[in-house]
């Protein structure tokens, strides 16, 4: 009975996370992803464990529900992270110093682009302390 249970909740988990959208964190995969799906790229400019604004994107607006249905239908989501306290590994940190000189040479954080699976800007989008349905009304805008 319970190896029955441990697989059903197994199941249940899995096709739960299913439902959302994925925040990458490899840009080669995010690019590829893209390609193939044709979808644009949300890249997300982050400093994960320092910087506060970022903190309550992450949480305000990627932990969203109707946030993560519509990136999972319409965007690939990256994110290129600058932590303070924890290491990231060198050839990430490569791809996202690549990335930041081009799409955000002033280092602002949050700083989130808009960007079509070839890497071309498409637009920046503010993030002002919006609610989920304003930005998700913002980037669907950018997206026509």
């Amino acid at each position: 009975m319970i190896p029955m249970f441990k697989a059903l909740l197994l199941l249940i988990l899995s096709s739960a996370t299913c439902v959302h959208a994925q925040l990458l964190k490899d840009p080669e995969e995010a690019f590829l992803k893209a390609q193939q799906s044709g979808k644009e790229v949300l890249l997300i400019f982050s400093g994960s464990d320092w910087c506060i604004p970022c903190i309550q994107f992450n949480n305000k607006i990627l932990a969203d529900t109707a946030f993560q249905h519509f990136a999972q239908d319409k965007l690939v989501l990256l994110e290129a992270d600058f932590p303070q306290r924890r290491r990231i590994p060198a050839s990430l940190r490569s791809q996202y110093e690549s990335l930041a000189a081009e799409f955000n040479p002033e280092g602002a954080f949050p700083r989130i682009v808009l960007l079509t699976p070839g890497k071309k800007l498409l637009a920046q989008v503010p993030f002002i302390q919006q609610s989920p349905p304003d930005f998700i009304a913002e980037v669907q805008q950018m997206l026509k």
